[in-house]
Order: C-alpha cells, then structure tokens, then sequence
C-alpha cells in the first residue's frame, strides 16, 4: 500500500485549486474525467500503488483528496468486486477512522475520495522525534486500537496499518486506508495475487506472521500491527528489522524483538506485558479484541517525566559533560568549564562525531543522573566525564569515556600540565577521546584540533560568560561589553571577541532595545573586516546572516549563515537565526527541518526549543509543540524572550489566563523590551480590554523594528480595533522581509478582524508574491 498524504501541506494554499483543470496535477485525463464532480488540483503525493490529488468537490465546495490506483494494478483487478468492498467500507463510521466520501471508476480509473486533513501522519512525527512521550504514545495507540475494534466488529481487517496511516488530526489519531487492503485481495482477477501484480499489501516492518505466510486472516492481524506500531513509539526503532524484506519476514517469524524495557526504562510493566502480547507470534495469544487493548492501555497509571525520553543513538555521538571543579575552590569554576567547552569545540570539529551542543552539556553540571539515563536524555551513545584539580600553576585533569548502553567506562586516563600550557593540555585530552573512539582525523580536522582562537584561559572564562548573556535576549549589553572589555585587555583584539562585540549590535536590535541604523553599520563593518582576514572562519558569514535577517533580506541571511555552519556545525546562534529566517520566509516544511537538527544537537537549549515550537505556529498547529516551548521555559524561566515565545503560543490556542501570567512576568522583569508592550496589548485585547490594550501600545506603532516585531505589533492593533494601524504594520512587515503567506492569510487568528478587507487582500497577495519570490 501507498503512504497516505491525504493532507495539505503547511504551505498549501488557495492557488493549489486554481490551475485548469486540464492540466491539474498533470493528469488531463483524470482531470476531465471527474470534470462533472470534482476541480483537481495539484498531486499530493504517490506511491507504489496510487498517487493522491488535492480537489475542489464543486457539489459541496470543499477540498477533497482524491487517490487514483495505479493504471496497471486497475487493469489487474475484478473492478465490480473492488468498487463493492470500497463501498463497504464507506460505511464506516468512527471518530478515528478518515471517512470516505466517494468512490468509482471514471474513463477506466479507479478512484476513491477522502477528506484533506490537516497535521503529520504519525510517520512524520517519528522521524522528527523517533520516540513518543509515554502518554502520547499510549493514547494514540488506544485510539487506533478503537477504531481498530469498531471495523472488526463489521468484519473489515485494515491489512496495513502503519505510521504513515495514521493521520494526527486536531491531536487525535484518524486511521486511513481502511477496507483498501481486503478489496485489493478480494478483487485480484484469477488466481493473480496482489504481490504478483507488484504491490504486497502490508508493510514488511508491521506484517503478522499469519500475513507475510499467506493465510487467512482475521483482526488479530491488526492487532500485531497495532503492536509494532506501539513498540516503535515507545523504543524509538521498528520491533523487527533486517537489510530485506525476506529478512524481515523471516525474523518476524522465528525471533521476538527485545523486550520495550530494554530500550526505554520508563515505560510500566503492564504497558511493557501488553506490547509483548500483542507481538506473540501466536495469533490465539494475542488479545482477541481491539477493546480489550484500549481497555488495558487507558487503565494503566503512568508517570510523565518532564523531558520525553527519545532513544539511545547508534553510532558516534557523544556528549561532554561539565567536568567538575575538583576541590570546589569557585575560584577554578571558570577552569572546569571553559575545559568542557574547549572539547566540546574540538570534537565537533570531527566530521565522524555528532556532538551535543555546549549548552544542553551545562544543564547536567553536577547532575547525578546515571549514564544509562543521560544518554537517553541526550540521545547520545558515548559520554566523556572528568575532572580538573588545580593547586598554584599545576594542573591534573581526569577523562573518562562511558558507553551509555551499559554504563561500561571505555577508556580513562590522567593528564598533567600547568596553567600556561592548559589549552595544550587539553587538546591532549580531545585527541585521546577521538583515538579511544577510534577515529581517524582528516589533515584539516587535525589542523582544526591544533587551532586556539583564545589561548588564555581567564579571557576565554570572559567571553563565554559574555556569550551567555548576550542570549538571554534581556541582559545589559553594558555589562556584556565590560566582559569582552577585560578578555580584550587580557588576549588582545582576537577574533571571537570582536565577532561577539559585533553581535551586541545585532541583539540590540532583534530585541527591539535599539532601531538606529548605527547598530547593523558598525556590524555590517567588523563582520566585512573578519571576512577578509579569517575567510575559513565562521565569525563574518554569521554576522553577514544576522545583519541580513534585521534588514529583512532573507535570501542572503540563508546564503551566509549556510556559510557560517559549513564552517561551524555546531553554531547554535547561526542555527537558530537560520530556522526564524526560513520561517519567515514562509518555507514551513525547511523551517522543521532546521528545527530537528537543531533540537537533535542541542536538545536541552532552551532557545532550540523555542524554535521548534514556534514552526508550528506557521503551520497552523500551535498545540502540536507546545511541550518544547514549556520545556525551554522550565530549563531559563528567566529568559523574556523565551517566555514571550511561551505566553504568544498560549495566546495562539487562546488560554489568555496562562499569556496573562507571562505578560505579568515581562512586566517585571523586562519593562523596556517592546515584546513586553506587544504581549500586554495582545492579551488585554484578547481579554476584551480594548482601550487599555491601545494605552498598552502606544508610543511604539511609529518606530520601525525590524519586520518581526512589526508583524506581531499589526496583531496586537488588529485585535485592539485599530485597523488602518494593524493593516499598515502588516504591509510594512511583508515588505521588510516577514512574509508566511499561509500563516498571514489562514492560521494567525489574530489577523481575523482586518481579513476580507481589500486592504489586508493586498497584503496577502504581496506575501504570497515574496514567498514565490525567495522559493525562486
């Protein structure tokens, strides 16, 4: 069976049904064929067996998804006996299985018609996050287990049920494709199956064994389906697995995957007992009723832990956590850690490691978690631990490397050295762990290894304690200069501390504290200057970006902060300012992506989180991560600009008390910041308080921020009742480089009262044009 995308797209809009009929999607013949009925649109997507169109059903003006079989499986097939079980199946009527609207054959095409729905198939939520929050996944699974029940019981068994059928719909799980699978083998013409026609009907990874051997099946079958659905939801990997089909089938037939337990130690006995009955090979020791499935999910207590467990990553990943302060003397603190961050830097320099990111390191300083734990928390396999003892100008430094799996210290080793030569010594250390790993460094990665941008260790504490501030959005930049100040009086005028002065330039501006064009001027001019004497440095390109992204260039923000990560994978800012860019740029789809690499690397950056949630706003699904932007909230509570992104989203699914409590906060703790100005007029607008919304705004419509701010400042004055204001924020946002078009014309709810305006259709139809513009 095909994947099922019988969903549009986040970027999808109304252009999608506008195109002739006659060449819709490419299919002519389909088009004029369905001409009476239905408007095609454009392809969704195809598989092996069929391929699905967006339609327009002109009876019922609404969009429809319409999936056409395969030409030469149509030819293959007894059609009468096809189109009679597809219209058994139309009759199903369950709150979790996608209806189906109509079926057919048109000019010798076979077809069937389905709602579009909004959101992932849980296959797209598994490749974002491989595993699934105990309760999300047991609830998701409780709601398949019922519709699967419910089809049993009127004598339909779904054959293929798979995470690319199960559609995540509103937050609920809808099954697709039901009844398709039995009219495929009821309707095979002669004694052809449907494998010989070159479709299997089933999935290899979630085929019961009374399925893949040819017999007759029931909803058992189902039921084992259900269940490696289950355990990949759990585990984060597929229960059975093999290089080919024939390896697969075989082991489904001859082993039993490994216990859920093994691969993630939160979930509860009875949820672990359930997935292993319904993998029995055993179809009689299976549950015999989807019923009795949800009945055992939905009554088992569970324990939600803050950070949902994602599973141990194979290969060569590592993280680095903050070696200790052997001695506790706080006057070593900065010691400990500018070591930790010095190897952190050196590895991720090696192209084989996939090293976690500074910051999510710093959130498990001191932690007394075990290895088994951190590397599920981390996603990672490998973990180096260590210590640093000072005493005068000696050093010693302890390393170990741990395998997370097993909790099994790999290797260990003592280094001795002295303060002068400290970076020497821990390049010692670097390389050892990446021969422990047993990597081999190219000729540029060695060189890599050997460079030391900052050579004291007092100036590098300085730097980063000035890095640290500058991302917390609402921190004194007189205090952040005052530290690169003293690194610059102690190291000189070295790179990364004028690449970070710059940055302050930069920030200054993004938070909406300074809107002078002396800010990105001076920037623009240090970012020039680094360029040319450091061009294999990722310092100027970042700089380029950021500066870019403030003028609302979005195509060259792409092109240099490109640049910067080639030169720097693991640069959190160019990552983040990369995700907002292409955001902004209405490119949602992109925009998840960056979001995924980024919270893969850095999992416990609050800032990582808040760029995974927020893509969600523009694809009309706020709710969907809201647990990543609460999570950045929990690991910096005192970061302004994390908690606007929190109290927006609430705003978003309107739970105005809970953005009241983080207007409340910005309040206090960042009066000045103009985020703080527009939360507080969104909300009081939202809670009905219109004039005092108004008052709330004032004094900060005429500035011109950058398109950011002026896009969010347009809602606040669009729900407040100050439309000529809203609408002329809006255009100016568009054209200064804020343009989601899907998310200005469909999902931004705060829009609503200047839609269907002439004006605001301007708008829209500019937004849609820069959109085209950037994808070009």
């Amino acid at each position: 069976m095909t994947d099922h995308p019988t969903r549009a797209s986040g970027d999808a809009d109304a252009t999608d049904l506008a195109m002739p009929a006659t060449g819709a999607g490419g299919n002519p013949r389909l088009a004029a064929a369905l001409a009476g009925r239905y408007r095609l649109g454009r392809l969704l997507g195809a598989g092996g067996m069929a391929m699905v169109y967006l339609a327009e059903d002109r009876k019922h003006g609404r969009a429809v998804a319409i999936k056409v079989l395969r030409q030469d499986l149509a030819e293959s097939l007894g059609r009468d006996r096809f189109l009679r079980e597809i219209q058994l199946a139309a009759r199903l009527t369950h709150p979790h299985i996608l209806p189906l609207y109509d079926s057919g054959e048109a000019d010798g095409i076979l077809y069937f018609v389905m709602p579009v729905m909004q959101g992932q198939t849980l296959r797209e939520r598994l490749v974002a996050r491989r595993s699934l929050p105990l309760d999300d996944a047991l609830r998701i699974a409780a709601e398949v287990a019922d519709a699967l029940d419910y089809a049993h019981r009127q004598d339909i068994v779904h054959r293929d049920i798979k995470p690319e059928n199960i559609l995540l719909h509103e937050g609920h799980a809808i099954v697709a494709d039901f009844g398709i699978g039995k009219a495929l083998a009821a309707a095979a013409v002669g004694d052809a199956t449907v494998t010989q026609m070159g479709v299997m009907v089933g999935t290899p990874a979630y085929l019961s064994p009374e399925q893949a051997a040819g017999d007759t099946l029931d909803g058992r079958s189902d039921l084992f389906a259900l269940g490696c659905v289950l355990y990949e939801m759990l585990a984060g990997e597929l229960a059975f697995s093999g290089p080919t089909v024939q390896a697969i089938i075989a082991k489904r037939l001859t082993e039993s995957p490994p216990a859920v337990t093994d691969r993630r130690s939160d979930v509860p006995a009875a949820i672990a007992a359930a997935v292993a009955r319904l993998l029995t090979r055993d179809p009689q020791a299976r549950f015999a009723t989807g019923a009795e499935v949800v009945a055992v999910l939905r009554s088992t207590p569970i324990s939600v832990a803050v950070v949902p467990a994602e599973p141990l990553k194979a290969g060569k990943s590592i993280a680095v956590l903050p070696f200790s302060n052997v001695g506790g003397d706080p006057e070593n603190e900065f010691l400990s850690d500018g070591l930790t961050e010095e190897i952190i830097t050196d590895l991720a320099t090696v192209q084989a490691l996939r090293v976690i990111s500074r910051s999510s390191s710093l959130h498990l300083k001191d932690t007394t978690k075990g290895m088994r734990e951190v590397g599920r928390l981390l996603g990672v396999r490998y973990a180096v631990t260590g210590g640093v003892r000072r005493a005068g100008d000696s050093l010693r430094i302890t390393a170990q490397l741990v395998d997370t799996t097993n909790d099994e210290q790999l290797w260990a080793e003592k280094f001795s050295g002295t303060m002068a030569d400290v970076f020497d010594v821990q390049e010692r250390v670097s390389r050892a762990i990446v021969g422990a790993l047993k990597v081999t460094l190219s000729s540029t990665e060695d060189a890599r290894l050997a460079e030391r941008p900052l050579r004291n260790a007092m100036a590098f504490e300085l730097y980063l304690k000035a890095q640290a501030l500058v991302r917390r959005y609402g921190a004194s930049m007189d205090q952040v200069l005052e530290l690169l100040q003293r690194a610059e009086a102690i190291e000189g005028p070295a790179l990364p501390i004028r690449a970070l002065r710059a940055y302050v330039d930069v920030m200054q501006m993004r938070a909406g504290m300074a809107t002078g064009p002396e800010h990105l001027a001076r920037a623009e001019a240090e970012a020039l200057s680094l360029v040319r004497e450091a061009p294999q440095a990722p310092y100027g390109y970042a700089l380029l970006g950021y500066i870019a992204y403030e003028r609302g260039d979005l195509a060259t923000t792409v092109r240099q902060l490109s640049m910067a990560l080639e030169r720097d994978a693991s640069d959190a800012d160019a990552t983040f300012f990369l995700g907002i860019a292409v955001e902004a740029a209405g490119q949602v789809e992109r925009a998840i992506v960056v979001a995924h690499r980024f919270i893969e690397a850095d999992p416990l950056s609050p800032m990582a989180g808040i760029l995974l949630g927020s893509v969600y706003w523009f694809a009309g699904r706020p709710a969907e991560r809201l647990d990543a932007i609460e999570h950045a909230a929990m690991l910096d509570a005192d970061n302004p600009i994390v908690r606007w992104t929190l109290g927006y989203t609430y705003a978003l699914l309107g739970r105005v008390d809970d953005a009241r409590r983080q207007v409340d906060w910005m309040l206090r703790h960042a009066p000045a910041m103009p985020y703080s100005a527009h939360l507080a007029g969104l909300v009081l607008a939202l809670e009905g308080r219109k004039d005092d919304a108004l008052g709330a705004l004032a004094g900060i419509a005429a500035i011109p921020f950058d398109a950011h701010l002026t896009f969010h400042l347009s809602e606040a004055f669009a729900m407040a009742g100050a439309h000529d204001v809203a609408l002329r924020l809006a255009a100016d946002a568009v054209e200064r480089g804020f343009y989601p078009s899907t998310f200005i014309e469909r999902h931004c709810p705060f829009l609503e009262p200047i839609r269907g305006t002439e004006a605001f259709a301007r708008v829209a139809a500019r937004a849609r044009q820069r959109v085209a513009e950037f994808r070009g």
